[in-house]
């Protein structure tokens, strides 16, 4: 194998230099590009040398095959993948086991029966899908060589990933935790609800008029009932705060049923409504020419706290409108949608007052919504799968919490319903390999190692010969 290394190695050194000697110094992205293509194929040739070199080991330990009861079926048999390297082909030994068939090599390569794409190219395509399309991802890391189905399934086959937050050294006083939901499509035509929670210490202002949440954490519960959503809620915050010097809680979000079960966790939290549905909820109820002038005064009856003043403004409006609009669709629209906001603004009037406790910082619950959900799961017209959704949901917010999708990550599905490696002394074979690759690679590290005569026919030394390459890059006169 030495022999080999050593010859690809004089190959590629010489390819650069024709390569400088026929471009010279010119555009650096080209440049970069040129080599680049070179040093894949020799990282390529490489590898299948080192491949080569371990599929001979266990062959020629034939001694210990034949007690096992191995034999081999077929050789060379041809396995291509797409790695990082690009498009890889090596050959391997088909064996007969007294259980079943198996390609050893492919187990210590840690590759997967009927696989096309390597672990690791795998990762790198499940990774960008969280943040871009499936069609993206495939242009990013593969240069379109995979499809958007490939990319799916990539994404289907990963298994469960949790981000663990880090503890903090010090654990603020109090604790803000913005809850809502982002509404998305699903390939049957219904509609569901994708929950999001963010976590942080309080905010910071990074400029003028804009500020930024101190140490964000998110968590999504897709699929999970309210009770068990806010248990996992306050594991995630027990990990990451000591929950024993927290001394206030406080929570922002509108009134959907499953943000109020924050109660059975939190029961000393603050509830504040989010400040986005308030001003919501305020504009629907001023609509049109009728309401408008009640604006300030109904502002004010909520500044003031007076749901008593309110009430009455309420009623004026509804009043107005009934004298002054005529009967039709319009009519009862406005009166419908009067009824509706202020309901819904009475009904959380505690929450709209606590928007206002000292401690409150003010709530960004839709940005939070928009930034992690929004953009990759409801923005463009799509339809999920229900199955698809909680996997893209999971992966997404474990990305954009610093999380890292691992090759091994998109075998675990595979892996915890693949059949066992019919091979039962398979640590054996592996012991056979690092022993030949101890051997030659004993004086790996002398570069004596390179001063050998015999790894090209008819050259002189390594060092030589790579000082000969050099010489076409002398200027003679």
């Amino acid at each position: 194998m030495k022999n080999i290394i050593l010859q690809i190695a004089y190959e590629t050194t010489k390819k650069y230099l024709e390569y400088y000697e026929a471009n010279g110094i010119h555009d650096l992205a080209d440049m970069s590009e040129a080599l680049k293509v070179v040093s894949d194929e020799m990282a390529r040739e490489v590898l299948c040398a080192f491949i080569s070199f371990a599929d001979k080991a266990v062959k020629d330990a034939r001694e210990e095959r034949m007690g096992d009861g191995i034999k081999i079926r077929e050789s060379n048999v041809p396995r291509t993948l797409l790695t990082a390297l690009g498009e890889f082909s090596y050959n391997r030994t088909y064996y007969d086991t007294p259980i079943g068939r198996e390609y050893i090599i492919d187990n210590m390569l840690g590759v997967s029966a009927y696989e096309r794409i390597d672990s690791g190219v795998s990762a790198k395509l499940v990774n960008h899908a969280a943040m871009y399309s499936y069609d993206k991802s495939a242009a990013i890391v593969t240069s379109g060589q995979t499809s958007r189905q490939s990319v799916k399934n990539k994404v289907m086959n990963t298994g469960e990933v949790v981000y663990l937050p880090e503890r903090v050294k010090e654990t603020p006083e109090a604790i803000h935790i913005f809850a809502d939901e982002d509404h998305v499509n699903l390939q049957s035509g219904k509609n569901t609800i994708v929950p999001l929670v963010t976590i942080c210490g309080g905010k910071k202002a990074i400029c003028k008029g804009r500020n930024e949440l101190n140490d964000p954490l998110h968590v999504q519960g897709y699929g999970l009932e309210s009770e068990t959503f806010w248990e996992y809620i306050y594991a995630v915050c027990a990990e990451k705060y000591d929950m024993k010097s927290v001394k206030a809680v406080y929570i922002y979000g509108d009134g959907a049923p499953w943000i109020c079960g924050f109660k059975d966790v939190f029961p000393y939290a603050v509830h504040a409504l989010d400040g986005f549905h308030f001003k919501k909820r305020m504009r629907g109820l001023f609509a049109g020419e009728i309401c408008s002038k009640y604006n300030c005064a109904a502002y004010g009856a909520v500044g003031g706290n007076d749901k008593v003043l309110f009430d009455r403004i309420v009623q004026s409006m509804l009043s107005e409108v009934s004298e002054k609009m005529p009967d039709g669709k319009e009519k009862t629209g406005r009166m419908k949608a009067i009824m509706g906001n202020a309901g819904y603004i009475i009904r959380y009037w505690d929450e709209i007052q606590n928007m206002k406790i000292p401690g409150t910082i003010g709530s960004c619950t839709e940005a939070m919504i928009s930034h992690v959900l929004s953009t990759r799961l409801s923005r463009n017209p799509m339809g999920w799968s229900k199955e698809g959704l909680s996997k893209m949901s999971m992966i997404r917010v474990f990305v954009l919490n610093g999380g890292k999708i691992e090759p091994k990550d998109t075998l675990a599905w595979k892996q915890s319903h693949a059949k066992n490696t019919v091979i039962t002394e398979f640590e054996k074979y592996a012991a056979i390999v690092e022993k030949q690759q101890q051997e030659v690679l004993k004086d790996a590290k002398n570069w004596r190692w390179f001063e050998t005569d015999d790894f090209i026919s008819r050259k002189t030394t390594g060092t030589k010969v790579a000082l000969d390459a050099l010489g076409i890059t002398r200027k003679v006169s």
